[in-house]
This record gives C-alpha cells, sequence and structure tokens, in this order.
C-alpha cells in the first residue's frame, strides 16, 4: 500500500533531532521563533528611547541660564567720628644745648616750658559757615539749648586738661588754655558725635634768653607722609624731626633729607621705629650739618604718626629764634605763601624739587597794588632731589604773598625775619625771630581758623588767583561772634585785616570763619607780630587751611 505524502510530513516533524538536548516544549518553539524578530526590533526601542533625552539636551542648551538668587549681606552706616588733634608740645631741647658751663653769666637758658592753646569748632549746620550771623532755631536739644560741639583736651598720659568750652546760640565752641607743661591733643565732635569743623592752634612764647621766640603750630591728626623745609643745620642751630606714634601699633618712618646737594646720605639712620605710645627724635644737624636750608620728607609704614620739627637758632651768643613746624602741604605747580611780612630784611624762598625729574619754577611777589615790579625771579632751575635759597630783593615794608608756579611738582616756603633791639650784657648783637610762611590751600566754601591765645597783633592777608569777595567773621572767646565783614580780593593781588578790625566788643577774636563768593579763588595766612618787652620783634606765622565737617556716612557692607 502506498505511503501518503502528509503521513511522512508528520513523522518528520514528529522524529525527535538526534542531539543530547532534552525535547523543547511548545512555548519554547514560540520563544525561538520570535527570538530573531526581538533582536532586531531592540536597537530601535533604544534609538527611540535616546530622543526624549536629546530633546531635553537640547532645550537646555537654547533656554537662558536662570538668573542668580541674590545674596543679602550684612551692611551698616559708617559715620564720621570726632576729629583729634595733636599738638607738638613744649619746646624741648637736646640736653647737650642746655648744658651749663663754670661761667654763670653764660649759662643757657632754657625756653618757656608752657605753651597756649586755643580750639574753635563749628556745627556743619552752623550760619557762621553760610557768611551769616544767625542764632539756631533748629539746632536745639530738648531743653531748649542750641547744640555746640563738645571739646576735650587731654595731656600724653590721657588726663583730662580742659572739657569745659564757651559757646552760645550760634552752633560753635571755644576752648582756651595757657600755661599747659605738657603734650596735649584735643577731640571735637558735633552734638550729635560726628566730626566738626575744628582748628586748633598751640603758641609757645619765650620773651627772653637764648631761645627768644613766639611760634604759631596748627595742632594736626596723624598722618603718614609729611614734609618740611627752610630748616637750618648751620653751626649754633639746632633741628630735630620729632616723630610720636599715638596708636597702639608700631609704625616705621622711612625718613630722607634733602639739601642743595642732593639728597643726603642718611647712613642707616634712614629707618626709624615708633613704638606704641612713644616718641623717637632724629637730630637733623647730625645726618647734615653746615647747611642754611634743609628739607625732610618721612614716609610711615604702619601706624599714623604725629609728625613736627622743632628748630631753633643762635648766632655765637645772639639769639636767632625757634619754629615748631607741622607737615607742609603736598608738593604742586602752583603754590601760594600768603603773609610774608617784610620790615628791614629781605625775605628768602626756599623751594625743594622732590621728584625724579629736573624742574624750572617762577616767582613773583604780590602786594596791595598787584605783582610788585622788580621783585620777580624767572626760571630758577631745581635739580631732582635739591634745596634751592633765593632772596626776594627790593621789597618795601609790608605784607606780601608770594607765588610760585613751576613745570613739575615742588614745594616752597618763604623765611621771614624780625630784628630786635641790641640788649648789651644779655646778648652780642641784635637778636633775631624768623617764621616760615607755608602755601595756603585754596579755600572752597568756607574755612574756619583758630587764632592764638592770648592774642596779640597780627593780621590776616588774603591772596585772589580770581576776583571774589570774602565774608570774614570774627569768634569771641564765649562762643558769640561779631559783625560779618567783607572784602573785595582782586586776582593776582592782597588784603589785609588787622587784629584791630576783628575786634569783638574791644576783645581779640579767638578765630575766624571764611567764606569766598567764589569757591577756590581765595588763600588766606595769619601772621603773629608780638613784643619782647622792648618792641614789637618776635614773629610767626600760619596758613588758613580748608575744612570739611560733616560728612555724609559710608555704606560699609560684609565681603563674601
Amino acid at each position: 500500500m502506498a505511503e501518503n505524502p502528509q503521513d511522512r510530513a508528520e513523522t518528520r516533524a514528529e522524529a525527535p533531532a538526534h542531539t543530547d538536548a532534552p525535547p523543547r516544549s511548545g512555548t519554547e518553539n514560540r520563544r525561538a521563533r520570535l527570538l530573531p524578530h526581538r533582536e532586531a526590533v531592540r536597537p530601535l526601542l533604544a534609538l527611540a528611547s535616546l530622543v526624549p533625552l536629546a530633546l531635553a539636551v537640547g532645550a537646555l542648551a537654547t533656554s537662558p541660564p536662570p538668573a542668580p538668587a541674590p545674596v543679602e549681606r550684612a551692611a551698616a552706616q559708617s559715620e564720621p567720628g570726632a576729629s583729634t588733634r595733636w599738638c607738638p608740645g613744649p619746646l624741648q631741647l637736646p640736653d647737650e644745648a642746655l648744658e651749663t658751663g663754670p661761667d654763670e653769666e653764660l649759662a643757657v637758658t632754657p625756653p618757656n616750658p608752657a605753651v597756649s592753646l586755643r580750639t574753635v569748632s563749628v556745627e556743619p549746620a552752623s550760619s557762621l559757615l553760610f557768611g551769616t550771623v544767625s542764632g539756631s532755631s533748629t539746632l536745639q536739644e530738648d531743653d531748649g539749648s542750641v547744640r555746640a560741639p563738645s571739646i576735650t583736651v587731654e595731656g600724653a598720659d590721657g588726663a583730662v586738661l580742659e572739657d569745659a568750652p564757651a559757646s552760645q546760640d550760634l552752633g560753635i565752641s571755644v576752648l582756651g588754655m595757657t600755661g599747659v607743661e605738657d603734650v596735649p591733643h584735643t577731640t571735637s565732635a558735633t552734638s550729635e558725635g560726628a566730626r566738626p569743623l575744628t582748628d586748633t592752634l598751640q603758641s609757645t612764647s619765650t620773651a627772653t634768653g637764648d631761645y627768644r621766640s613766639l611760634s604759631l603750630t596748627r595742632c594736626a591728626e596723624p598722618a603718614t607722609e609729611a614734609s618740611f623745609l627752610g630748616i637750618s643745620t648751620a653751626t649754633g642751630d639746632s633741628a630735630a624731626l620729632v616723630l610720636r606714634n599715638p596708636t597702639e601699633r608700631p609704625a616705621t618712618a622711612s625718613v630722607q633729607l634733602w639739601t642743595p646737594d642732593g639728597p643726603a646720605a642718611m647712613e642707616g639712620r634712614s629707618q626709624v621705629v615708633v613704638a606704641p605710645g612713644e616718641e623717637q627724635r632724629v637730630l637733623l644737624e647730625s645726618v647734615a650739618p653746615g647747611q642754611d636750608a634743609v628739607g625732610v620728607s618721612v614716609a610711615v609704614l604702619g601706624s599714623p604718626l604725629s609728625m613736627s620739627v622743632q628748630t631753633t637758632e643762635r648766632e655765637g651768643l645772639t639769639p636767632g629764634g625757634a619754629e615748631m613746624l607741622t607737615p607742609l602741604p603736598a608738593a604742586g605747580t602752583e603754590l601760594l605763601m600768603p603773609g610774608v611780612d617784610v620790615a628791614g630784611t629781605a625775605p628768602t624762598l626756599v623751594l625743594a624739587n622732590p621728584q625724579g625729574g629736573p624742574a624750572t619754577a617762577d616767582v613773583e611777589v604780590l602786594g596791595p597794588d598787584g605783582p610788585v615790579e622788580g621783585a620777580a625771579v624767572e626760571a630758577i632751575d631745581l635739580p631732582s632731589g635739591t634745596v634751592v635759597s633765593t632772596p626776594l630783593d627790593g621789597l618795601p615794608e609790608g605784607m606780601y604773598a608770594v607765588r610760585v608756579q613751576a613745570d613739575a611738582p615742588v614745594t616752597a616756603v618763604t623765611r621771614s625775619e624780625r630784628t630786635g633791639s641790641d640788649l648789651p650784657g644779655d646778648t652780642l648783637g641784635a637778636p633775631v625771630d624768623f617764621t616760615l610762611v607755608a602755601p595756603a590751600p585754596e579755600i572752597g566754601t568756607h574755612a574756619v581758623s583758630a587764632l592764638p591765645a592770648p592774642a596779640a597783633a597780627g593780621e590776616l592777608t588774603l591772596t585772589g588767583t580770581a576776583e571774589s569777595a570774602v565774608t570774614v567773621i570774627p569768634m569771641a572767646a564765649d562762643g558769640s561772634a561779631g559783625e560779618p565783614l567783607t572784602v573785595d580780593v582782586p586776582a593776582g593781588a592782597t588784603e589785609t585785616l588787622t587784629s584791630e578790625q576783628l575786634q569783638i566788643g574791644g576783645d581779640s577774636a579767638a578765630g575766624l570763619t571764611l567764606v569766598p563768593e567764589v569757591p577756590g579763588a581765595v588763600h588766606a595766612g595769619w601772621t603773629q607780630r608780638e613784643s619782647d618787652g622792648t618792641d614789637v620783634a618776635l614773629l610767626s606765622s600760619f596758613p588758613v587751611l580748608s575744612q570739611h565737617g560733616g560728612e555724609d556716612s559710608v555704606t560699609v557692607r560684609r565681603a563674601p
């Protein structure tokens, strides 16, 4: 019987494969048939799963970055505080200068061991700073009293010497002291504890003896830079740079002397370390002896220092005067020195070039009628690092201003002298006193100046770089004020107000406020003359400074 083909196909399908593997179940057969299909689909599924991720990355790449979250840092308002001014104190000479020999008639008489002080402080809102005298109706305390600045005078050890200034209803305070045998400093604050406009002046007078002299010195805040000029180290003269550290941190002062021949060789004395609360002195004649005029520059690293120069002069047994100098203004290309007193002896201009290259300066002398003909000096050569002295001859007696114009920044002072009467038995010649008239900066919107205590004959010299009226208001020792005086100051000329013109009820003024009509157009200086008991022969001067007070607060934020 023939075999059916269908039966042969079923027999082949059912016949077991020749293998050791067990026979597959139906489910396994289905998986085997589907496996090639799944292997083909899996890469497609993986690729599809990456599409959303790629789209998300693209969105992030094209979207702008989110704004950073703001960070709030702690902030505080820093208000300008009280102002503290340090004074040089009495004239202190080296021990060798005060040694006495066996001849009592030739014994050295020391200078006056005491100083006088005068401080004036003004509230920033006082009418005197605006050129009028008007009692305050707004700045009042709860009890109805008018607010006025505080003034405290302390000695070198911090002991309070005086703290009760006089005041009225004008927002000003005045404090004067005499017979202070200490190195004082004054601290002044407005009624709200801020910075007032304040000025403190020290005066010391020795009418007779080897150090017969008058010296007016402005007390100043500690600084990190200072320069001095016109100091003599000639035979018989002595000068000391005084460095005082009123802080609690040490300081190192770099000192350099300038001479007509250039920078002096400091020979290991250029670095001076000043410990907290201590004082160091550098004798200038030991560094650059035999010079008629030297300059000094000081740069301080660390705490700011109170700096001054004490200089005395003698010619044999004849007193030559003394001065206590405070730092000069910064070097400039145009300097004005008002208040140069001329009486018999020609003044001397002293110039210094602290720059690295040469400079050339032109000089003219200004009087009430303008530039003095024949007194100008042109094209003074100033090599780098040198000091140059130039006499200003041919000037009649009177008060003048000296103007310097240079092609590079320079510093300058003008030396003015007064000769007293010959006193046989005390000296071997006519005694002399001198002053070094410093440049006066331009006055901005207003200026406040103290005047010597006790006051004597003096003059305020005003000089204009442009025409401007100036309102001058004298202040009395009791905190009141006199009538305002308006002075027209021409450009390139001088105007002078005497101490008699500035009296208040017959008493000398204790201070002044100056308000120019054109800010920056006027410079001013005060020159004082006193009697030594025989004639008016003691001389000193100081510039009027443009001051700031009541500054806006400063916002201080903590660093991240």
